[in-house]
This record gives structure tokens, C-alpha cells and sequence, in this order.
């Protein structure tokens, strides 16, 4: 699995539910997000391979991401190693693309998550204020 997502899963399941979802809600994250390495799936390919006669491909698709599931599926197809150099290389591509937008959502997500809390102070405080205002709209009709 790749570092950051790993990270995230051992501190904190909610912040990595978080951010798979908003990984998979970009419109183009078919063509870029993952969460495993090459490596990864090139392990689960070979077994995959060996053990074909015994997996149902059907019941593993939802353990991948739809680009995780497009690259072992071509992995599955063939083992020339100047297209296995070629796979590896996109796999990196994407896997530091996926990084770049996790941090990037990170990031802007603890401002996010200060904004909010900001606003909501506005809304006690506007509260309180209104509040106030109808106290002295009472208090001037007696």
C-alpha cells in the first residue's frame, strides 16, 4: 500500500475513509488513483495467475481501485517486460499524482475544518447578539 495511505489507516480510519472518497469523487480519478504499489499488484496478479481456476475475479474488483483494477487486468494479459517497464512506470505516475492530491486535500481540509468552526462561532455569536437586540426591543416597550 502506498506510505501515505497506510499512514492513515493506522491513525485514523475515519480521515482515510475521507479521503478515499474524495479521491474517488474527482472526475478524472479513474485514470490516477490508487492505493497500492506496483509491486502489490503485481503480486496479486501472479497469484491471480496461478490460481485462476480459483478466484472470481467478480468478487475481488471491489478490493481495487477502478485504475488499480485496469493495470492487473493488463498485467493479467501478458509478461513482456518492456510493457511490465511501461505499467510500472504509470503506476509510479499515478501513485505520485495520488499523493500530490492526498496532501493537497489534507491541506485544505484542516482549513476547511477551521473555517467551519469559525462559522459556527459567527452563528453563536450572531445568536447571542439577536439575542440581545430583542432583550433591548422589550426592554424599551415597558
Amino acid at each position: 500500500m502506498l506510505k501515505i495511505f497506510s499512514d492513515l489507516r493506522d491513525n485514523d480510519n475515519q480521515l482515510y475513509a475521507d479521503v478515499v472518497a474524495a479521491c474517488k469523487a474527482e472526475p478524472d480519478s479513474n485514470s490516477w488513483f490508487m492505493t497500492k504499489t506496483f509491486g502489490e499488484l503485481k503480486q496479486a496478479a501472479s497469484f491471480i495467475n496461478a490460481h485462476s481456476w480459483e478466484i472470481d475475479m467478480q468478487k475481488l474488483m471491489h478490493r481495487f481501485t477502478s485504475y488499480e483494477w485496469t493495470i492487473l487486468q493488463s498485467l493479467l494479459q501478458t509478461n513482456k517486460p518492456a510493457k511490465l517497464e511501461a505499467r510500472e512506470q504509470q503506476c509510479k505516475t499515478a501513485g505520485q499524482k495520488t499523493e500530490r492530491f492526498v496532501k493537497h486535500w489534507l491541506e485544505t481540509n484542516e482549513t476547511r475544518m477551521q473555517i467551519a468552526e469559525l462559522q459556527s462561532q459567527i452563528k453563536r455569536r450572531k445568536l447571542k447578539s439577536d439575542f440581545d437586540e430583542g432583550w433591548e426591543k422589550l426592554q424599551k416597550i415597558f
